[in-house]
């Protein structure tokens, strides 16, 4: 496949990363890597108990009344941390058609003499334990499972680049902070298309080393980007979680792992099976960064010559990735500070507002 433009998300069997079948894996993960961007993995170690538990509690948390979701609206945070009305947030300078709660691993404030964009850190917004029990047990649990798979990748993505396994220890803060969005899709106003800008969400590369996705319904809409610019499928697959590349992940490896550029297209047609309707989309994916203070330019891989010479130079530049090429120059935390205060604009307004214009004036120039 190197060199050649994929039609088809590959996958991966987590089952097949022990020896003695391990090298199959590691050559499977590193053709995902440099030429995809993308794959479905089969097997993860996560309980099919805490993933439908936490499924049926977070389905649960949309049902709340509107004055309960309110109650951990996240312009009350100023760790952009709690819930998002449809709308809210911004991809690529257009709303995206979507509602959700962003969750993260439960860490404390940053203290007053730390950088500011070390705030994308903080404590969650909980909901009314009375109004959903035994919700922040099931998705403290599932949320702890998706972490401990998130953190055996960066040894096997290491050995799948024929690095040290401990390549990517330094990168990492400690503890990780992981960040898991809950996210619902309502069926799209009927006079709607994405040719006039409606969207579910633009298309974007994700900022962090990996994310995992677990898709809730059967809903068809997630796409993403081959190198000839085709939107390929990535329906759901039944017991799989799909994995995709961030940009960290990209800068790191100097752009030998690939950042594929995606989207979550709304067409009536994801909506339907048949004559019936599937109703709204319910989607659930977990961020995994790199410590704030990373510098992507101070990390120096010595990446072997012939895993360099996987990658061919046709690979596709999107506008999203232009938005935020000249962010990324410096630390990984202020790049994620600003692509939050520009995708959360109401947190931006009211915590951070000289940041926000200078941002928005900086993107509108920079995009032309």
């Amino acid at each position: 496949m190197s060199g050649s433009s994929f039609t088809s998300i590959p996958i991966l069997d987590f089952s097949q990363a022990l020896f003695p079948s391990k090298p199959a894996f590691l050559a499977s993960l590193r053709n995902a890597l440099v030429n995809v961007g993308f794959f479905y993995l089969r097997n993860a170690p996560i309980s099919v108990q805490t993933q439908e538990q936490f499924i049926e509690k977070a389905l649960g948390l949309f049902e709340l009344p509107l004055e309960k979701r309110l109650e951990i609206e996240m312009v009350n945070s100023p760790h952009f941390l709690g819930y998002s009305r449809l709308g809210a947030e911004i991809t690529a300078l257009k709303p995206d058609h979507r509602e959700q709660f962003d969750f993260a691993t439960e860490l404390p404030a940053p203290g007053p003499d730390e950088p500011l964009y070390r705030n994308v850190v903080g404590p969650n917004q909980w909901p009314d334990e009375t109004a959903i029990p035994g919700f922040r047990e099931s998705l403290n649990r599932y949320l702890s499972e998706v972490s401990n798979l998130a953190e055996l990748f960066p040894g096997l993505i290491a050995e799948a680049l024929d690095l040290p396994s401990t390549a990517f220890d330094r990168v990492f803060d400690t503890p990780q902070q992981h960040k898991l969005k809950l996210i619902k899709y309502p069926p799209p106003p009927e006079s709607s298309n994405e040719e006039s800008g409606f969207q579910g969400v633009g298309p974007h590369k994700d900022s962090g080393f990996l994310t995992f996705l677990l898709q809730g319904t059967p809903h068809h809409g997630l796409e993403v980007q081959n190198k000839t610019g085709t939107w390929i499928p990535a329906p759901p697959l039944p017991g799989t979680l799909v994995i995709n590349i961030g940009r960290s992940l990209e800068a790191l490896t100097q752009g030998i792992c690939t950042a594929t550029t995606h989207r979550v297209s709304l067409r009536p047609e994801n909506f339907q099976d048949g004559a019936c309707s599937l109703g709204p989309r319910f989607s659930f994916p977990v961020f995994q960064g790199v410590s704030l203070d990373l510098s992507a330019d101070k990390i120096s891989l010595k990446i072997p010559d012939h895993i360099r010479a996987l990658v061919k130079n046709d690979k596709v530049k999107s506008d999203a990735e232009a938005t935020f090429n000249e962010i990324f120059r410096g630390s990984i935390g202020e790049g994620t500070f600003i692509a939050r205060v520009t995708s959360h604009q109401d947190v931006g307004q009211r915590w951070y507002p000289e940041i926000l214009a200078k941002a928005l004036k900086g993107q509108k120039d920079f995009l032309g």
